[in-house]
């Protein structure tokens, strides 16, 4: 789980930790900002539009309280722990950028420049300053830089790596296994200033990591399956269809799993005076299910999902199912 910076008000991304989906399948959870208890403040609309390639969210605050506040808001990347997603079917957006999501932000319209704190752990312990003392990249993801510098360490300093738990012990060889086994965690962060009897809208979007499986009419059966992304007969039905209108019919589809956290939000002073969601599936084609009821269909790929005075009682995960079985990329 994420550690929040303390503030009397934090506004955070909840990225919590990554979770396994079907074969080598993971996605990592992202959420939007959360407002911590702050008397006065309240959120009164939240936008939030989900596609396999972007997220992108609105967020409408209004201070009602008697004086002015100004907090320190924080969006954390997801984490990235080497020991559990190096084999992953992962790819990160940006994987040379130490913001590997493309993450924006806007405050009343204008682009804001937060300030980026990166960090790497194996478990409790810090190895921050001995991963750049070797040039080594904080993210374990980063495959190409871990290679490269890989090529310039010795094998005396390379031993010392492995004893301090960052690459796998491959004792009574010579071959050096170069998956990085540490944990990275990054958070964006700036000082917001809520002025009194005023809004203040914040603004975000990111690519999000998502996972991908390959899926066959025998898993989208199952009850569990069903059950996870709320696939109803008709979704089924037209998940069968979609196979059948495969170049290989007997083979499989390739689903996306969008996950998001929204449940935190519960933690707010008060509910979300108006709650939008959008849902753009990417193709006319593609089978989209999630967990919402009262689902409105406003495009060839869009869906929308509205609520009033909103306390969220689950997080989401959107699953989108295309034909064909090739990994689909983020633009």
């Amino acid at each position: 789980m994420l550690r929040p910076l303390t503030a009397a008000l934090l506004v955070t991304g909840l990225l919590g930790a990554p979770a396994c989906a079907n074969d080598s399948a993971a996605e990592l959870d992202a959420g939007g900002l959360v407002l911590r208890r702050e008397p006065g403040i309240v959120l009164a609309s939240e936008d939030l539009s989900i596609a396999s390639d972007r997220i992108s969210v609105a967020y409408l605050f209004r201070n009602q309280g008697q004086e002015p506040r100004t907090v320190r808001i924080a969006f954390p990347l997801p984490p990235i722990d080497g020991r559990e997603l190096s084999f992953s079917a992962l790819a990160l957006p940006h994987p040379e950028a130490p913001n590997f999501v493309g993450f924006t932000v806007t405050v009343d319209g204008k682009p804001i420049a937060p300030e980026l704190e990166e960090r790497a752990f194996v478990g409790e312990r810090e190895v921050t300053d001995l991963l750049r003392q070797h040039g080594l990249p904080l993210n374990p993801l980063r495959f190409d830089a871990i290679r490269a510098a890989e090529t310039r360490i010795g094998e005396a300093e390379w031993g010392e790596l492995v004893k301090a738990g960052l690459f796998p012990d491959v004792a009574g060889t010579t071959d050096r296994m170069t998956e990085g086994l540490w944990r990275s965690e990054a958070k964006f962060h700036w000082l917001q200033t809520f002025p009194v009897g005023q809004e203040v809208r914040i603004a975000h979007s990111y690519a999000p990591v998502n996972g991908f499986h390959f899926l066959d009419m025998k898993e989208a059966s199952r009850a569990a399956y069903r059950t996870t992304y709320c696939l109803d007969e008709a979704g089924l039905a037209a998940i069968r269809r979609l196979r059948a209108r495969a170049a290989d019919p007997g083979g499989y589809l390739h689903a996306t799993v969008v996950p998001y956290i929204v449940t935190t939000a519960r933690n707010w002073a008060a509910p979300i005076g108006r709650f939008t969601l959008t849902v753009d599936k990417g193709s006319p084609e593609a089978v989209m299910s999630f967990c919402r009821t009262g689902i409105q269909k406003t495009g060839p790929t869009t869906f929308r999902w509205e609520a009033r005075d909103y306390v969220p009682d689950q997080d989401l995960r959107v699953l989108i199912v295309r034909p064909g079985s090739a990994p689909v990329g983020i633009r």
